[in-house]
């Protein structure tokens, strides 16, 4: 069974400066996927953020996800000084709170494999889950040939796994491969590029820290959506955020149209199911009316629905077109990854 860990502790680390300047593999394949057409990123155990920030400057869909209120809060600060947009979450990776085919490419440098051999084959699972047909990845692990596995003496949890016991990342697991191990774990990939990197001086340092550094894309199919038993229904809605209103959490988010729920039907994040009401121009406490659209998240794990008056011709008027739809919900979406079904 895989366990649960302490995460790494960022409040403690006095020099952040290696955890805040971008690796030369972030530019090499912001550069590549960018070539090749793909435009969601999942920054895998994200830290402090620095791959997330440079993704986000590339023009990719982002979204930032690491297990750390820390290193996220940290993060958060910085998005808003350089006014960027993209999402971030704190989450486990064992159990990711993504959508199916979320993402075209996951970058996880230094961070998927703070992990046991039993949460490392959880983590893979979900990686295959969240990605898209076709949709690459780029993930480093530690091998088996570093001094830390080899020879430093520390206990071994399991054939894999060795859990460091001081310093910031006391109590943080790290799981070692060597070739053997990495074609088991990516068997339903193909594997594009595998390099032993050896890190034998860095930091005014001499060490020996060796990586394998793994380049893969998925071949699968692709999940099927149906929302034909949800357009078209009748829903009564309670407005909690009403036009002109603000989030109550986030200030600054302003609400241009009424925004609530529908009570007693429950979403995917275990709350009641979220609603945009169109077509009305004034506050509500309440509403009656269809629902016309789905916007489908797919780097959140809850749909939005997208709910008009009951007399709409949404057929014939504009205000209730693709682009208009998407226009009017942007204000909130624009920080998520999404498609919209009608």
């Amino acid at each position: 069974m895989a366990k649960d860990y302490i995460p790494f502790d960022w409040k403690n680390l006095e020099d952040k400066t290696t955890w805040l300047e971008p690796c030369e593999e972030s530019y090499y394949y912001a550069e590549k996927w960018k070539r090749e057409g793909r435009r969601s990123v999942l920054d895998l155990g994200c830290g402090l953020g620095r791959h997330s920030i440079l993704f986000a400057k590339y023009g990719f869909k982002v979204t930032a996800m690491d297990c750390s209120a820390e290193a996220l809060d940290f993060l958060k600060k910085c998005r808003r000084e350089q006014n960027l947009n993209f999402t971030c979450k704190r989450a486990d990776m064992k159990a990711m709170p993504f959508s199916a085919d979320a993402f075209d490419c996951i970058f996880a440098m230094h961070s998927a494999g703070h992990a046991d051999t039993a949460a490392m084959e959880k983590i893979i699972s979900e990686i295959k889950r969240v990605l898209k047909p076709e949709g690459t990845i780029f993930l480093t692990l530690c091998s088996k040939e570093t001094w830390t596995y080899a020879e430093s003496g520390l206990p071994k949890l399991d054939a894999n796994t060795v859990v460091k016991t001081e310093g910031v990342e006391k109590g943080v697991p790290h799981f070692f491969v060597d070739i053997e191990d990495i074609k088991k774990l990516f068997a339903d990939f193909e594997l594009v590029k595998v390099r032993h990197i050896d890190e034998c001086y860095t930091n005014r340092k001499w060490k020996n820290e060796k990586h394998y550094f793994i380049e893969a894309v998925l071949h699968k199919e692709a999940a099927k959506l149906d929302f034909s038993g949800i357009i078209g229904q009748h829903v009564n809605c309670k407005i909690d955020r009403p036009l002109g209103s603000f989030h109550p959490r986030a200030k600054d988010l302003y609400y241009p149209i009424n925004y609530g729920y529908v009570e007693g039907v429950f979403a995917g994040d275990g709350a009641e199911q979220d609603v945009y009401i169109l077509g009305v121009d004034k506050p509500l406490e309440t509403f009656s009316g269809k629902v016309i659209a789905v916007y489908h998240r797919f780097n959140d794990v809850e749909d939005k629905w997208i709910v008009a008056p009951e007399d709409s011709d949404t057929a014939h008027d504009s205000r209730f077109s693709r682009e208009e739809i998407l226009k009017q919900i942007d204000f909130q979406e624009k920080f998520f990854d999404g498609e919209l079904y009608m």
